[in-house]
């Protein structure tokens, strides 16, 4: 009974450490913008938008549910998230908070995408227009 047991078992480990590389690579699909690693911020014309740029200078694109005022004065954003760690990755639902002693109204994180060089160019011909 022992030696069967050993055997299920050696054969468990031998199946997973052979799946195991192909498990831990990343999916290049997935956008993972974590709050700890803010490092500047741009706001986008419509103010529906906020361009983030992480430490690693990766871009990313902040969509939020409705208009989000305020972010053109750049007075300073901290994220609002529902996961306990800072490691977390933002997500739908989460918030961005601006400090401003005026304006204390949330914006709800739509959805986060990679910044485009064609979402850069659709920026800078609304900025231009305005």
């Amino acid at each position: 009974m022992k030696n069967t047991f050993l055997k299920a078992i050696v054969a468990c480990v031998a199946v997973l450490s052979a799946a195991g590389p192909v498990a831990a690579q990343p999916r290049p699909d997935r956008v993972c913008l974590r709050q700890i690693d803010m490092y500047s911020f741009d706001s986008v014309p419509g103010n529906r938008s906020l361009i983030v740029e992480d430490r690693g200078h990766q871009r990313y694109r902040i969509n939020f549910v409705g208009i989000c005022s305020g972010l053109q004065f750049k007075l300073g954003l901290r994220f609002k998230t529902f996961s306990t760690s800072n490691l977390s990755c933002l997500s739908r639902g989460d918030q961005v908070l601006q400090r401003d002693p005026v304006v204390r109204t949330p914006c709800i994180i739509k959805d986060i995408q990679r910044q485009t060089m064609d979402m850069d160019r659709a920026d800078l011909a609304a900025k231009s227009q305005h």
